[in-house]
């Protein structure tokens, strides 16, 4: 039994901490989860509340605040004091790996002090994330009418040029025509509410969304790739039909890369103002940078395989540049879009939150209710793009079954009111001695 709680205590203690290989001495984060099969220590004679601590702090650290009517809560003086100056000049002997680790130290502490400061009802967030949800369906729509302007200036380049790069980046608008399409429709089905059909709601259509149009972009750009393989093997026995790239094609080839960095720029705005992006802000932003590239790509290897600079330099096998560009492109947005899409994956499937989200969330069950004796499990995964929280505090055997429900119930609410949480699970326990295989199915 003594290896079990050994056992427990150090996997519980590697859950919660933001740096599992940090060095020791720099550990902040002192309070973890009770480990199983072991009873609580009450740390003062006098009172009920009792913590169960991993000594990795000082000797003489104290949580228990005797003074005040909050002397059962952990004193943030005993987190704010360790914040690191080793991320400055201090640590610039130090490798690189633990400036990481004191910077993600600090970022933690600072949650910590955001929490005490704010409270948990972060009626802002709230209200920034409804203005995110509206300037996501406006930027769909922009970004819609701007692509389908494009998609009939390129067909028109195409047509002129016959250039490889040029489709590329034809076929890279008509995706994007469709993804704003996609893009649009999410964003507004994600904010019309269905309770009885959708009681969870329809937060996840935004990465099932996502997932579909990383699958249909690597198709097209997989497509595009043969296609210039193709040509490359025919210009190697024909040189015959090179692209012409004159001013007008010129000129639409540089307004598409023009007016994709306003609309990259646009989104990026948007998301500093409200506080991050969403998925779907995301996603257009990402669209808009592959744009960029791809564009600025055409224009570059169009005009550099074309009949135009043949002339001009007098080597003819200069023809090679302009479909080897594009099967460049297709490559580029076809990786890019596959991380996007195991991404958004790892996501919808379920994958466990960070250390540093973890230890938040511990952070606030410890300092929610003086009744609560210990925190028996914490346990958070993604449930789309936000979490699902579980949570199991141990609440004294004597207590009343009302009592039980509104610190319960309370702790749920303020879980739920957490920015980065979809769902909250509140168990109340009295012990500690069971397993979790023994509460749940464990596939």
């Amino acid at each position: 039994m003594a290896g079990d709680d050994a056992k427990d205590s150090k996997e519980l203690h590697q859950m919660l901490h933001p740096a599992e290989n940090s060095p020791s001495h720099s550990q902040f984060l002192t309070v973890t989860a009770s480990p199983r099969r072991r009873q609580a220590t009450p740390t003062d004679a006098a009172s009920a509340h009792s913590v169960c601590l991993v000594e990795v702090a000082p000797g003489d650290s104290c949580f228990c605040d005797t003074d005040g009517d909050s002397s059962w809560k952990m004193p943030l003086s005993h987190f704010t004091n360790r914040k690191s100056s080793k991320t400055t000049e201090d640590g610039r002997n130090l490798t690189k790996s633990i400036r990481q680790y004191y910077k993600a130290q600090d970022k933690l502490i600072e949650e910590f002090e955001t929490l005490a400061e704010k409270g948990y009802t972060d009626e802002e967030s709230l209200i920034q994330e409804s203005l995110m949800n509206k300037a996501a369906v406006r930027l769909s729509q922009l970004s819609f009418a701007a692509n389908l302007l494009l998609l009939v200036a390129k067909s028109v380049a195409v047509a002129l040029s016959g250039s490889f790069s040029v489709i590329s980046s034809l076929v890279d608008s008509a995706v994007d025509l469709l993804s704003g399409v996609v893009i649009w429709y999410t964003s507004r089905a994600v904010k019309q509410s269905s309770p009885y059909n959708y009681p969870s709601g329809k937060r996840r259509l935004e990465p099932l969304a996502i997932v579909v149009l990383s699958v249909i972009m690597s198709l097209a750009s997989f497509q595009l790739i043969i296609e210039s393989i193709q040509k490359i093997v025919t210009y190697t026995s024909d040189k015959s039909g090179t692209p012409r790239f004159e001013i007008p094609t010129i000129v639409i080839t540089a307004s598409t890369v023009v007016v994709k960095f306003g609309l990259f720029l646009t989104c990026y705005l948007v998301g500093k103002r409200h506080g991050g992006l969403s998925s779907s802000v995301g996603v257009l932003m990402q669209d808009h940078r592959n744009d960029i590239l791809s564009n600025s790509m055409a224009l570059v290897c169009g005009y550099l395989g074309s009949y135009e600079f043949a002339q001009k330099t007098g080597e003819q096998n200069v023809v090679f540049i302009d479909p080897a560009g594009a099967a460049v492109i297709g490559a580029y947005i076809l990786v890019s879009w596959w991380n996007t899409g195991l991404e958004q994956i790892r996501m919808l499937t379920g994958v466990s939150a960070k250390p540093e989200f973890l230890s938040k969330i511990t952070w606030i069950c410890l300092n929610h209710n003086h009744q609560i004796t210990m925190i028996d499990t914490v346990r958070a995964f993604h449930f789309g793009n936000r979490f699902l929280v579980e949570v199991d505090i141990v609440l004294p055997k004597e207590m009343m079954l009302d009592a039980t429900h509104e610190i319960g119930e309370s702790l749920q609410q303020k879980l739920e009111s957490l920015r980065d949480v979809e769902r909250a699970f509140v168990h109340v326990d009295w012990e500690t001695e069971h397993r979790p295989e023994a509460e749940h199915r464990i596939d």
